[in-house]
């Protein structure tokens, strides 16, 4: 058990949505980031309540057994942070490689349009897989046999609804991923901020 309470940290309730935790976090972040002259120790607990409520992993540890899981909080925002990294990249390459000047290059306006398109792909996908695995439950709630024997096509649709499931799982986290990304380029005014930041993550 620890004193570190997220919630708390970023003034929610601990049924808040996705979309509730971004909102708080910008927020806290305006405030609490030293270069605009807030606490550094207060914007680590901000940034460290963020990426704990982000994992939907660790945040479910913690609202099941009040652990904080730090290593795998640190391994998510490492994920997302690599994220945007290899966006960023990804983008500064495609505009040498067209000849725009960069300096007329909104690099944080393009990230964000890749990412919330992204988003609204792997959210598509998981409505997508949702829908598999309830059609699948059905199909297996039909499948039944007269007699006491194994039922061979059952078990089929069992091992077939455990692959979707963890499909399921996967793409959950993806767009949990994103979502943390989204907001992460809403706290930077410009790209060097960002740089900045993907440096300290590193």
């Amino acid at each position: 058990m620890t004193d570190f309470d997220p919630y708390d940290i970023l003034g929610l309730a601990r049924a808040a949505r996705a979309a509730d935790i971004k909102l708080a976090y910008r927020r806290r972040v305006q405030t609490a980031h030293p270069d605009r002259g807030g606490d550094p120790e207060v914007f680590i607990r901000v940034v460290r309540a963020f990426g704990l409520l982000s994992d939907p992993d660790a945040r479910r540890l913690y609202d099941e057994t009040g652990i904080v899981d730090d290593e795998a909080v640190k391994g998510y925002r490492r994920e997302v942070a690599q994220i945007l990294a290899d966006m960023f990249d990804a983008a500064v390459e495609a505009a040498v490689a067209t000849g725009l000047r960069l300096e007329s290059v909104d690099f944080i306006a393009q990230m964000s349009a890749a990412v919330t398109t992204g988003l609204g792909d792997a959210r598509r996908t998981l409505g997508r897989t949702d829908g598999e695995i309830g059609a699948l439950q059905a199909l297996r709630a039909r499948i039944r046999r007269t007699d006491a024997d194994r039922n061979l096509f059952a078990e089929r649709l069992d091992a077939q609804v455990a692959l979707k499931a963890e499909q399921h799982r996967t793409i959950k986290r993806r767009v949990a991923m994103l979502e943390t990304a989204l907001a992460e380029l809403g706290n930077y005014e410009s790209e060097t901020e960002l740089i900045a930041a993907l440096e300290a993550e590193g």
